[in-house]
């Protein structure tokens, strides 16, 4: 009752206070425009009074653009609504024309990531444009030409055949075309005509012809814009690209786009959808929702960002733009080299059948549609087949706002040592960070391997590790996950990697570039224990110590400096108290609760930590084998001790075969994807030690073991790590037709493996 009572007085209280914000944008017209057309002499002699004192001070071409840009938004009247577009138009750009390029870069944000977006996507379709010839872009609304000649940075003008500049506005346009005569383009042609009825000068019908088509924030100042999408949408070419840039609202509920295109950031508050729209409204803009719910209904979406424009003070304005990029929705399969073979999530579309059936030939199983696609989705027009379809908005994927693990900590070297891959093996492995996802494929090539994971971030990083190693140069790619660190990310994130990505992954990456900026190691629920093992060491005065260990030539060495100082420090009472508190083990390490209860059945807390780390200084050098402990205390990897991906011959092996192809990232349950695939249809799954997690006490488990039989093939087999030596669901795999196997059960003062963090290793064969 009192939370209803509550949540009554709060709409009383806000309804007063968004009617004064509406008053307060109606006041904004009323009182400029009325002040101005009756007073224009006395708003004349203020501004101009302002801009002498100012001037004398600074100088009066440092000032001169920002009160011009003063008068004509603010003070100036915009006409009156009688007046035709054109008219209305001209009267408010004709006295700042001049100074228009130096007054918007604060204002239109978002313009220069759209046409790096174009130009990537432009650069990898290269190769199925004929010739250049081919090559138009018409720029609707483009201004001054500022757009086409920031283009130019990221795709030569050279390099179209015709770039067709399309405004309503004499003086701007008169701007466009100066600029250009400077540059010299002969190739670019400035009409000045309505964007829903332009013609095209000794062109008698473009239809389907034009490769680029975008508009910088024009789609908003149109009043009459159906035709305009219309006549887009005709005139683009099949491989065509759409791009836009421009400020925008939300509706009140979610946009069914939003599942299609991944929209991250996409839903205003209320404040925002109500106080932007009736602002802009008044310069005749129009930022209502249906304007771009009507671009992604008639064109399929390649790309999409939301973001926030915090003009003039930040955090407290802030403007809503979005970066779209799409396509025609007949947009030809042979553009993207690859066809959806396997389900997404929740009761998938199609399958691959088992290896080797029909002569060796991979034919395909129907199955039903998920419900998302009702309509053409992002997914359909990836370049790369890696990602596959899901739906943002489910609770089990919103439940994630970061991945848990920014590193894998299982030993692929043992994996490969008993999983016998061949070229022609179907693999199921848990996501994680995809690092021993990404070494099976280095090692054996296998036909596919299909990547699950319920938190969408984690795919959002192996598919970024994918992307970069076919986008990249190596050097690029080593800073990004060798050193962690590469302050150029979110230029290469735009200018190479976006093609190869999926819109939900771009938007992740978009959202989240700082995280290269530092350490990435540090970064993600895995960070938290770096940064927790990283303040200790401080604490302890340990710095050099742990340097030296991590540096040592010889395994004696190594000894002595574990045995001499870092032991004593790491069992103190303080550490212990730690490691048994079950919120650091699952915040922190990601040790659930069921697990921990699974190596407390064995032993104490102290008695595994023990185990597992006591072998490890003997085992082999932290500075050319161990990566793992490297990395947990230096954040960073070597070129000595990291993965094989991050070896220029790792890297090689992926960018120059067709390794990478295999790879297939669901976002799902891993009950759900195996419910998916036919009979028969794997030859090996690794699970990692996710069954821990699972209680004796419910049935889940066994559900899941159970669609393993059916999709495991004879002699097919499951891997599997555990906390525990001796795991109680091992019972389960015997039940159901497999024979289990331990493969390394650990003892104390020997390891099973380079992490040595589980206590077992265990391998079940389908009979």
């Amino acid at each position: 009752m009192t939370r209803h009572l509550g949540l009554l007085m709060n709409r009383f209280l806000l309804v007063p206070f968004s009617l004064g914000l509406t008053q307060l944008a109606m006041n904004k017209s009323n009182l400029i425009n009325g002040f101005c057309a009756e007073h224009r002499w006395a708003s004349a002699v203020i501004l101009g009074f302002i801009g002498s004192c100012i001037s004398a001070v600074v100088g009066w071409k440092s000032v001169q653009a920002p009160l011009q840009f003063i008068y004509s938004c603010f003070l100036k009247p915009l006409g009156y609504h009688g007046h035709n577009q054109q008219d209305r138009l001209e009267s408010f750009y004709q006295d700042q024309a001049d100074v228009y390029d130096a007054t918007r870069g604060g204002l239109l944000r978002g313009r220069k990531t759209m046409l790096k977006l174009c130009a990537a996507q432009l650069k990898q379709q290269a190769s199925a444009i004929k010739s250049d010839e081919d090559l138009v872009w018409i720029d609707i609304g483009g201004g001054t030409g500022w757009n086409i000649e920031r283009m130019n940075t990221y795709y030569p003008i050279e390099k179209f055949h015709k770039v067709y500049l399309i405004d309503l506005t004499p003086s701007l346009c008169r701007i466009a075309r100066e600029r250009f005569q400077r540059r010299g383009w002969n190739n670019v042609v400035v009409l000045c005509e309505d964007a829903a009825s332009f013609t095209l000068p000794g062109i008698d019908d473009m239809s389907g012809k034009v490769g680029m088509i975008t508009m910088s924030y024009s789609l908003s100042m149109i009043d009459n814009f159906f035709p305009v999408i219309d006549r887009i949408q005709k005139l683009l070419a099949p491989k065509g690209i759409f791009g836009i840039a421009d400020f925008y609202v939300s509706g009140k509920s979610p946009s069914p786009a939003e599942k299609l295109s991944g929209s991250q950031n996409r839903q205003c508050s209320w404040l925002t959808r109500f106080f932007w729209q009736i602002w802009f409204d008044f310069d005749h803009i129009n930022l209502g929702p249906g304007r771009r719910d009507y671009v992604e209904y008639k064109f399929g979406t390649l790309k999409c960002l939301n973001a926030r424009n915090h003009f003039i003070v930040p955090y407290l304005v802030q403007i809503p733009y979005y970066i779209w990029l799409g396509c025609s929705l007949e947009r030809p399969d042979e553009d993207r080299s690859w066809d959806i073979d396997i389900p997404g999530s929740s009761g998938s579309s199609v399958v691959e059948s088992p290896p080797g059936s029909v002569s060796g030939r991979q034919t395909r199983m129907e199955f039903s549609k998920p419900a998302l696609q009702t309509r053409s989705s992002s997914f359909d027009y990836q370049a790369r087949p890696w990602r596959l379809p899901y739906d943002p908005s489910l609770p089990c994927h919103t439940q994630f706002r970061s991945y848990i693990y920014a590193f894998t900590w299982e030993d692929p070297r043992v994996d490969l040592e008993y999983l016998d891959l061949t070229e022609s093996d179907t693999m199921f492995v848990i996501t994680s960070a995809g690092d021993n996802a990404i070494e099976y494929a280095i090692k054996a090539r296998p036909q596919r391997i299909h990547c699950v994971d319920m938190n969408p971030c984690q795919n959002h990083l192996l598919e970024l590790k994918l992307a970069s190693i076919k986008s990249l140069e190596f050097e690029d790619f080593w800073k990004m996950f060798g050193e962690g660190r590469n302050p150029q990310f979110e230029t290469l994130l735009h200018d190479f990697i976006s093609p190869n990505l999926s819109s939900h992954a771009l938007q992740y990456w978009s959202h989240n570039s700082d995280r290269f900026s530092h350490k990435f190691y540090k970064t993600g629920y895995s960070g938290l224990a770096l940064t927790l093992v990283e303040w200790w060491i401080k604490m302890q005065g340990l710095q050099k110590d742990v340097h030296d260990m991590c540096h040592a030539e010889t395994i004696e060495e190594q000894k002595r400096i574990w045995n001499e100082k870092i032991r004593p420090a790491i069992f103190s009472p303080m550490i212990r108290k730690v490691l048994n508190n079950p919120m650091f083990m699952w915040n922190a390490l990601g040790v659930p609760m069921n697990q921990m209860n699974m190596f407390l059945k064995d032993g104490t807390t102290q008695q595994y930590i023990e185990d597992t780390l006591e072998p490890i200084p003997s085992r082999s050098l932290f500075r050319n084998d161990q990566y793992f402990f490297y990395l947990c205390m230096m954040q960073k990897y070597t070129r000595e001790s990291c993965p094989s991906y991050l070896t220029e011959e790792g890297f090689k092996t992926l960018k120059e075969t067709n390794a990478t192809d295999a790879f297939r990232l669901h976002t799902d349950s891993i009950v759900n994807v195996l419910q998916s695939m036919p009979d028969k249809y794997l030859t090996r799954m690794i699970v990692m030690d996710h069954m821990d997690w699972f209680s004796p006490e419910t049935n889940e488990l066994e559900q899941e073991i159970i669609e393993m039989a059916r999709v495991t093939q004879p002699n097919g087999r499951v891997y599997w790590r555990s906390a525990g030596k001796y795991p109680w669901y091992n019972d389960l795999f015997v039940k159901h037709g497999f024979e289990v196997t331990p493969l390394g059960i650990r003892e104390s003062g020997h390891s099973i493996d380079r992490v040595n963090m589980y206590s077992s290793f265990y391998m079940a064969v389908r009979s």
